[in-house]
């Protein structure tokens, strides 16, 4: 972080160290999706995403753009590294004021005492059937969450204008 910015909240990295990150903000949510896309983008059975404001996310200056790839899709952008494809971002289209950080990419010791609790699981109709979640009691949805949909319904039709 550059001086005078706030200390950070957390901060991460890719596996590689490329593409270092740092946030002011605490993460809000921390949701476990298990579509098809982050499942095949992780190789895993799920990413989990801790949203902040995207205001709050500092990329050093000196990180170059070519170490950085955007995955761009009809709702949302995503970007990994190109070294190592580490997933580190993914921030929905509708919601620009939210970011969505790989939650494995934050360097968990930075979050001084903030400790995050999945908060969701989203698209079980998509979760592969050689994997268990845990009875955790946090709510679980089909596809998005309650209210997702209609507000990228709202978005979609006001981009077709």
């Amino acid at each position: 972080m550059s001086p005078g910015q706030s200390t950070p909240a957390f901060t991460g990295q890719c596996h590689c160290g490329l593409i270092k990150y740092a946030s002011t903000s605490p993460p809000q949510n921390l949701t476990c999706c298990y579509c098809i896309t982050c499942r095949r983008l992780s190789g895993a059975p799920f990413i989990a995403w801790a949203d902040i404001p995207s205001s709050t996310l500092h990329i050093p200056p000196n990180t170059s753009n070519n170490n950085i790839r955007t995955l761009t899709s009809d709702i949302a952008e995503r970007t990994i590294c190109c070294e190592c494809g580490s997933s580190i971002t993914m921030k929905y289209g509708f919601d620009e004021a939210i970011i969505g950080i790989a939650a494995g990419t934050m360097d968990e010791a930075s979050l001084k005492g903030n400790e995050m609790k999945v908060t969701e699981h989203i698209f079980m109709e998509q979760k592969p059937n050689w994997y268990g979640i845990p009875k955790d009691g946090v709510k679980r949805w089909e596809r998005f969450s309650d209210g997702f949909e209609e507000k990228l319904q709202i978005w979609r039709s006001e981009r077709s204008r």
